[in-house]
């Protein structure tokens, strides 16, 4: 009898932001290389460049190099702003991983919450990253005012 895959209980983070949604999700997916830590979360170290999230399904999730190498971490399956992006996660992995990453944005009270779910993860740096995301907000909040 083949035993089935047993997939780890989704990660789940969520964050309230003082902006409001439409703000919060461009700051999430096109301000994705601003707030994602790239020297330490990339597939090649000191020479990653950037991240971006190409926005449209089907768009690509990747890292730019400073040589202009592209690592492709995921591929957009859902884009719906600004309530929902989704994405399939395998950074440095093949691309048949089962991993996906949901961001969900919800107007909330004076802000948005941002609520993100890692579902197939082996590499949590998804998940653990949405504070650091909350805190980039912040200080764009700041800069705004």
């Amino acid at each position: 009898m083949r035993k089935e895959k047993e997939e780890p209980a989704p990660i789940r983070q969520s964050v309230h932001v003082d902006c409001a949604i439409e703000d919060a999700f461009r700051l999430f997916t096109e301000g994705f290389a601003e707030w994602w830590p790239l020297a330490s979360c990339s597939v090649s170290g000191d020479e990653a460049e950037r991240c971006d999230i190409e926005p449209w399904v089907g768009g690509k999730v990747l890292e730019r190099t400073r040589s202009g190498e592209e690592h492709e971490w995921g591929n957009v399956t859902v884009w719906d702003p600004p309530e929902r992006v989704e994405f399939t996660w395998h950074p440095a992995a093949p691309s048949d991983d089962d991993q996906t990453v949901t961001v969900d944005f919800r107007v909330e009270a004076d802000g948005t919450r941002v609520t993100l779910t890692h579902r197939g993860w082996q590499w949590v740096g998804v998940a653990t990253c949405v504070s650091r995301f909350a805190r980039f907000v912040a200080e764009q909040v700041l800069v705004a005012v």
